[in-house]
Formats: structure tokens, sequence, C-alpha cells
């Protein structure tokens, strides 16, 4: 049965085909370039000109030939120019449904759809790229529709269109909230690495020596002066990832539909994620030093499925909240998860390991620092204390809890972490220990879980062997369930 006929998408689309294969020849053309002889004769402008028309003529033909439609429980796919490919994919199979906008999409008031599976993989299992909103939201009613399997509310539709539906929970990102994520987001060394890495691909075209020379004054400054100038940068760095972070995270918003969370966010490219609820295998909030400071938090949510390009695997749930109200908004949201604040803590005789842990590696930067480059290099030492603060609290934030059939997880690397896990969404779990810790009976945790095509793990190091016995048999049990 087909729910509507074959379709192509938006004739836009001829323009992304056409962009994205110009964009796979954008290295062989800088290569050429800058090592070729530039020599742009008759023969190359009509080569050239061959090329752009086969790219036009491809691209129109490319579009044409693509078309969709469902029919009989599948989403069926036809294209191909020399090759005709079919791919039919069961509706039983969708995962979740993302959407994007980017700039041309919005122009065009369109969105891009990618289509991810149960069995994951490197790419989306299908790409829509440029259709309407509407017809974004028609195929998505369709499959969901389909997996309900009531088929009396898909001949009803029509009838109930204009009645009321209920209200969907809804979470919007507060203005305030949305300044704090901003000017404590970690986006500043992203920002100042590609300034840096943008800088040294150019370094013989830009004349750095007539820079320093028209600076003269720098080269004679003060050491005042140069934090001033290293201060400034940083600033504006700063300034920069407050924009970026803004404009990621504009209109963030999150609905809860009967199965699904629909995640949504962004201004220049929009962007909507539909995560299956069954499709989540844990509970990830992330407190930066900075963000604990203040009192706030970001939550993730661990996924299965998804492909490489896709944030299915670790999507951001609440970009920045308050963390006494994350307890509230899970309940409304996952209830199936809960946070508590109480945790059964790692004994004292393992704050040793985890303070020395951190120590040794400042003691390899700060001896050879220190005797190379004194005496400004002994302002190293400083990282030995830090380091043993550092080692502390990770200690301090280190513990687990059981509640029922879930597992909460407490670590810091640099940012502290709770992780929330059912038993049924655990993976594997396993423990380990070397010499010195069977030396004070101590032992190292380790679960796994499924998230995106690979997975992930958590580790809790130093754990008392009691505690961990008390984490096997509560594990256990439910592989005898």
């Amino acid at each position: 049965m087909k729910m509507f006929e074959p379709k192509r998408i938006h004739p836009v689309g001829m323009i992304l085909s056409f962009l994205k294969i110009i964009k796979s020849y954008i290295l062989p053309v800088i290569l050429f370039f800058f090592f070729g002889n530039n020599e742009f004769n008759l023969y190359f402008i009509i080569g050239a000109s061959c090329l752009f028309v086969i790219i036009v003529v491809t691209s129109i033909l490319d579009w044409w030939k693509f078309t969709y439609w469902i029919e009989d429980g599948e989403l069926r796919i036809k294209h191909g120019l020399f090759i005709k490919k079919k791919r039919y994919i069961p509706i039983e199979r969708i995962q979740s449904i993302n959407t994007t906008a980017g700039i041309i999409q919005q122009i065009f008031q369109l969105v891009k759809v990618q289509i991810e599976t149960a069995g994951g993989g490197l790419e989306a299992e299908a790409v829509l790229t440029a259709i309407k909103k509407q017809e974004a939201d028609r195929i998505q009613n369709a499959i969901a529709m389909h997996k309900r399997d009531v088929s009396k509310q898909i001949e009803n539709q029509d009838v109930d269109q204009n009645e009321e539906k209920p209200q969907l929970p809804t979470f919007k990102m507060e203005p305030k909230d949305l300044f704090v994520a901003a000017s404590t987001s970690s986006g500043i060394g992203v920002i100042i690495s590609a300034i840096a890495a943008f800088f040294s691909q150019f370094d013989e075209f830009i004349p750095y020596e007539d820079l320093l020379d028209r600076f003269e004054i720098l080269t004679n400054a003060s050491f005042t002066l140069y934090a001033v100038l290293v201060f400034i940068a940083f600033f504006i760095a700063w300034i920069l990832s407050i924009i970026g972070v803004l404009l990621k995270y504009a209109y963030f918003t999150v609905i809860k539909a009967e199965n699904e969370l629909r995640i949504s966010s962004g201004i220049f490219e929009k962007r909507q994620v539909s995560i299956p609820i069954s499709r989540i295998q844990a509970i990830r909030i992330v407190q930066n030093p900075l963000r604990q400071l203040l009192g706030y938090a970001t939550v993730y949510i661990e996924s299965a499925g998804g492909s490489a390009g896709d944030e299915g695997a670790s999507t951001i749930l609440f970009p920045v909240v308050p963390k006494k109200a994350i307890s509230s908004l899970l309940s409304q949201y996952l209830p199936l998860f809960e946070n508590s604040e109480k945790m059964q803590r790692l004994p004292k005789r393992s704050i040793q390991r985890y303070m020395f842990r951190k120590i040794i590696p400042a003691l390899i930067i700060c001896i050879p620092v220190s005797y190379f480059l004194a005496p400004w290099g002994f302002l190293s030492l400083i990282l030995i204390p830090i380091s043993a603060y550092w080692g502390y609290f990770s200690y301090k934030d280190a513990g687990w809890n059981i509640k029922g059939n879930q597992i909460q997880l407490g670590f810091r690397i640099i940012s502290k972490t709770t992780v929330l896990i059912h038993r049924n969404r655990l993976q594997s779990f396993k423990s380990k220990t070397s010499y010195f810790q069977r030396r004070k009976s101590l032992q190292t945790f380790e679960v796994w879980i499924k998230s995106g095509i690979i997975g992930r793990h958590f580790t809790i190091k130093d754990l008392e062997e009691n505690d961990l016995s008390q984490l096997g048999n509560w594990y256990s049990y439910s592989r005898e369930k």
C-alpha cells in the first residue's frame, strides 16, 4: 500500500548536488593553483568549461533520477544515472529522523532529512537533501503511525486534523541560561587552536618580518605589555566563543512526544534531532569547573545507533541548566532515570593514589623546565600544588550509588561527570586489579554501554573490594533475571 506517490526533492537539490561535486574538486584545484604552471591558455579554459558543463548536467540528472515514497511498510528510494539503484528501508528499522537546515535550505524554507536505522553505519541510511518542512513532518508522522500499527488512526487522521492536539511537554532554554552556556563554554581553546592553525598554513605568504619591523616597539616591550596583549587576545577569543555558542544553541527546544524526544536549535544552521526513548542507553551530567562553581551543568543523552556524522551517540539534552533543576527535568522528560545526591564514596586510602597519579606528570614537566629555564622556569613548580588539588577533587567526586535497577557513577577527569545507567542497558561489567591496588585491597570498576556505532565505557578507580563485590552481585542478579 502506497502512503504517498513517488516524489522528487525540491529543485534546490540540484544546487546542493552541484556544490557537493564542486567541493570534491576544491583540493585538486588548490594543488594545481599552488604547484601547477599557472598558464591559463586556451586549452585550459576549454577543459574547465567542459568540466563545468558536465558537473551542471550531472547535478540536474542526479536530481531528476532521485525519487522517494513509502509503500508496504518501507521507505523506498530510486536513484542513479547510469546504474539505477533501488533502496528499500523497512520502517521497523528506522530509529530516528534528523532534520537540519543550512543557509541555502533556510533561504528557500527547506530542510535536510537524514534517516538513521538500527544498524547504524558511517553514513546515514538515506538523505533527502532539500524538502519542505511540511513534507518532512508528513514522512515522520507516516513512519510513527506505521510503527504504532493503528490503522484506524490513519483513516481518521484527516477527520481529526482540526481537533485541538494535547499539549506536549516542552523545554525552552532561558536567555540567562543561554548566556551562561556561552560565557562558560570551553570553545575558547578551539578558537585559539583554529586561528593558530590557520596562520601556520600561510606563514610563507604573510610578511611577518615586515610586520615586526613596523611594531618594533614590541621587541623592547615590558612583561606587563605582553601580559596585556595576551589578555586582549584571550578576551577576543572568549567573545568569539560566546558568539559561536549563542548561534548554535539559540532557540534550543526539547519536545517530548509519545515515544521520542525532539531536540531543535540553531540560527544559521537549524537542526532537529529525533531520538526514540527506547534507544537511550544512559544520561550523562557534566560540570566543568566554572559551571560547577556557578551551580550549572550540561545534560547529555547517550543513545545507541546513529552514524559517524550524527550526534546520535552523544546528544545534548539540556545545554546548561541549574544543577538543582536536573532531577525535576528528568522526572518530566525521562522518568526512567533519577539523579541522586547520595553517593557511596571511595575509601580514604584511595586519596593517595589519586593525588599521586596527578602529581607525577607535573613533576615530569617541572623538573626539566626548572633546570633549563631558570629562574623563570621555577614558576612551573606551581603545577605541583595545582595537580595535588586536582587529584584531591578527582578522589572526592568519585563514587557510585545503586537505586533499584539504576546505577549512578561519579568521576572527574577535568569536568565532574555523573552517569545514570539502567541495569538492562549495560553491555559489560569488568573489574581490574593492579599489583599496587592489590596491596591496598582496591580495584578498578569499568562498565560499557552501547553508544553510537562504537560504544562507550566509564571507569572508577580504586574502589573498595567489598563495594565491587556488591556491584557484581547487583549486576549478576540482572543476568539471572
